[in-house]
């Protein structure tokens, strides 16, 4: 009797690949070394692809060497196994695409004659085609059109694709009548990552890694149709569940169902009855983070809303850790300053003079727009929230700024500080139509649209109250959106950052313009022009996306 020991060799995909081996021993009488054939490290092997676009079909010719002449070609059989399942039986892998991620694999030669396996294993890499830059939703003569711009490094943009998901899908049609576009997470052991395409034509959610159509939004309500006159506008999403915002200003919820500790993605219904709070409510603002709090790692796990039927601020907490009951998603709340504070409304302002209004019961004042900066996060989520709020007066028509922090552990667990209301500089044509987008985090600045027909971009400086012209765009701008920023962090050594000086700018005619925004440009009154696209119809909104870090995960 004569015990056989095989040499096993396994191979490296790209950076993440470790040997391993698998034996398949028995006591076999025949008259060979033992060491019967060779299984080569596929990394060694020239012109191996194990990394393939997420539309590619794949095909891997593997590489072995029979050693001892008792061993024929005629006597072998092959497996080749992906996520522990047998795909094929063949030599030659020759497998259609697979989804976007790592795939474990392993390549097996099978000796017949004398039942021996000779295996190694592998990391396939399947990647997405629009992993790193700005999505663009653009109303292209009523038509809803989404385009991206990749993003080579810190400085240079690649090309525009200019309907990216026609491109995908074959001409398909993205509806029209576009509103917004935003990402949503569902955060499992592998999370996945949707736009949702908000828009009048009925909203979609579409894979951010693949652009195909995942779902229609309208049917994910209970019975399998949305309430009449329901259209999206925004929405907030957290684990625990989701809600959607619709344009006449009724909300609506659903919570997820949950597996193993994490949500199940698309579960649960939203309700066709709005979302009823004390008094009921006409929501008709979000919290500057809407295109934030959806993102794994870093997220703010609660909303602000603005009511307009009771001129309040309102909260609405979402974050149900692993299906945790006892903390439900989505209990709103009146946002009220506790009687503790060292500020209260009412106190006057030192530096402005002006009085604080209540945020509970805003008097004379209507929210017209609402930004934050993250003032504290960790890995996982980021508690902490510097609010700042654009008030207009309804007796003198001028408009104001109130910064508060804002702090959300739990539902239970809330703190606010008043920390200081003024005027906003007063510049020429701004208004009801200008835009105001925070810096979340970098240098603390607010920038607002404003000048003849809309078209010139402002940066109101916060620490010193002064506002100055820093961009000309050659028609009305409509979008506007900064890339990923610094976000003071116990983990920020570990965040990606690497465009936290980018903004991208839309305007009406359909033209695209990326801006520097760093410190050094805004201090020195301008943001100059980095690259230019066109041919977009009125661009209507635009978000930031760069895919997860390990550790923090800050894409805009």
């Amino acid at each position: 009797m004569k015990r056989y020991a095989k040499l096993l060799t396994a191979f490296l995909a790209g950076a993440f690949l470790a040997t391993a081996c698998y034996e398949d021993k028995g006591n076999y009488e025949y008259s060979t070394t033992g060491d019967d054939i060779l299984v080569y490290r596929m990394d060694t092997m020239q012109n191996v692809r194990l990394t393939w676009s997420y539309d590619e079909q794949i095909s891997i010719e593997p590489g072995y060497r029979i050693i001892h002449d008792g061993v024929t070609e005629s006597d072998l059989a092959y497996e080749w196994s992906i996520d522990g399942e047998v795909v094929s039986q063949e030599r030659i892998l020759e497998i259609d695409p697979l989804r976007v991620g790592r795939h474990a694999g392993s390549f097996t030669v099978i000796d017949t004659k004398h039942e021996l396996r000779y295996s190694t294993i592998f990391t396939l890499v399947i990647t997405s085609s629009f992993a790193e830059g700005w999505f663009i939703l653009s109303d292209d003569g009523g038509k809803s059109l989404l385009s991206y711009v990749n993003l080579i490094d810190a400085t240079t943009p690649g090309e525009l694709v200019r309907d990216v998901y026609g491109d995908v899908n074959q001409g398909a049609a993205l509806g029209s009548d576009p509103r917004k576009i935003r990402m949503v997470s569902y955060d499992g052991q592998t999370p996945s990552y949707e736009w949702e395409i908000l828009q009048g034509s009925g909203s979609i959610s579409i894979d951010q890694a693949t652009m195909t159509k995942v779902t229609d939004i309208n049917t994910e309500f209970i019975g399998g149709a949305a309430p009449e006159g329901f259209i999206p506008i925004d929405g907030f999403q957290r684990d625990g569940g989701s809600i959607l915002l619709s344009e006449d200003g009724k909300v609506y919820q659903r919570d997820f169902s949950f597996y193993n500790d994490y949500p199940v993605a698309h579960s649960g219904k939203y309700g066709t009855t709005p979302v009823y709070y004390d008094g009921g409510m006409q929501i008709t603002a979000m919290n500057g983070f809407d295109h934030f709090t959806n993102k794994s790692y870093g997220h703010i796990p609660f909303a602000l809303l603005y009511d307009r039927q009771n001129n309040r601020l309102l909260s609405v907490y979402g974050f149900n850790v692993k299906g945790n009951i006892s903390s439900e998603f989505g209990s709103f709340r009146t946002v009220r300053i506790p009687e503790a504070s060292s500020v209260q409304p009412g106190d006057t302002d030192p530096e402005s003079g002006l009085a604080f209004p209540d945020v509970a019961a805003l008097g004379d004042y209507t929210v017209e727009a609402m930004g934050a900066r993250v003032t504290y996060a960790t890995v996982g989520v980021a508690t902490t929230s510097t609010n700042i709020l654009l008030l207009k007066n309804r007796t003198d028509g001028k408009y104001y700024l109130l910064s508060f922090d804002y702090k959300m552990n739990s539902e239970t667990s809330v703190a606010i500080t008043l920390n200081w209301f003024r005027a906003m500089p007063e510049v020429e044509g701004f208004g009801a139509e200008s835009l105001f987008e925070v810096c979340v985090a970098g240098i603390e600045t607010v920038f607002f649209t404003a000048g003849t027909n809309n078209s010139t971009l402002y940066a109101y400086d916060l620490l010193a109250g002064t506002a100055t012209a820093v961009y000309t765009a050659q028609s009305r701008i409509t979008a506007l959106r900064p890339g990923v920023v610094d976000i003071p962090s116990l983990y920020a050594a570990y965040a990606k950052t690497v465009y936290k000086d980018r903004m991208l700018l839309g305007t009406e005619s359909g033209q695209l313009v990326l801006l520097d925004i760093s410190e050094e440009a805004v201090t020195a009154g301008s943001t100059p022009q980095i690259a230019s696209f066109s041919g977009l119809g009125k661009v209507v909104d635009m978000d930031f996306y760069v895919a997860k870090n390990p550790y923090c995960y800050f894409g805009f």
